[in-house]
């Protein structure tokens, strides 16, 4: 669930990129039936440090695993990290960025490649404030990103199954990206 770091940003055919947040990475599981499940990638229990997350998720009407970062807004729409470390009264609005889904309706997902498995997850997300789809770039990540954006995340438009990384298909940069200004 971890993604390998890379130093320099890139544009390629056939790859997705995405902003990532200052967030708490969570997986999300639901049974359709109000029953949430949401945790850390080391297992640590955020149903209760997280509860407008949990009551969203809980609305989802089938079996389902999410994968997403759990950030914390402030009233012009920017991620604060330090709002999310805070163990005192929760500043800001909670929302919880989906970026995969791994299973809808029972069914596993993971051998289906990421194009197939955000298709389906914008369709799940619609009308959900607190829980957002990600949406991504393609080929052309570098041109699209915000200049002062510090993280992103890369993907290939068809590999399978984020949680593992093995393949080395799921990758970020970290530090502001620069855009080259020159031209040939």
């Amino acid at each position: 669930m971890v993604a390998r770091l890379v130093r320099d940003p890139f544009d390629r055919e056939g790859w997705f990129f995405e902003l990532k947040w200052d967030d708490f990475r969570a997986i999300a599981e639901t049974d359709g039936a109000g029953g949430v499940k949401l945790y850390s990638r080391r297992h640590n229990d955020f149903k209760r440090r997280f509860p407008p997350i949990v009551d969203a998720l809980a609305t989802l009407k089938s079996p389902t695993i999410l994968d997403g970062e759990i950030v914390a807004l402030d009233e012009s729409g920017t991620s604060l990290f330090e709002w999310l470390v805070n163990r005192g009264q929760q500043k800001g609005t909670l929302v919880y960025y989906v970026f995969d889904c791994l299973m809808l309706s029972g069914q596993h997902l993971r051998q289906q490649p990421l194009h197939k498995r955000k298709e389906k997850l914008k369709r799940i997300l619609k009308n959900q404030p607190r829980l957002l789809y990600v949406d991504h770039m393609e080929r052309e990540g570098l041109a699209s990103l915000p200049a002062h954006w510090r993280w992103v995340w890369r993907t290939r438009r068809r590999s399978c199954d984020r949680t593992t990384n093995t393949n080395r298909t799921w990758n970020q940069t970290v530090g502001t990206v620069k855009k080259s200004t020159e031209t040939s």
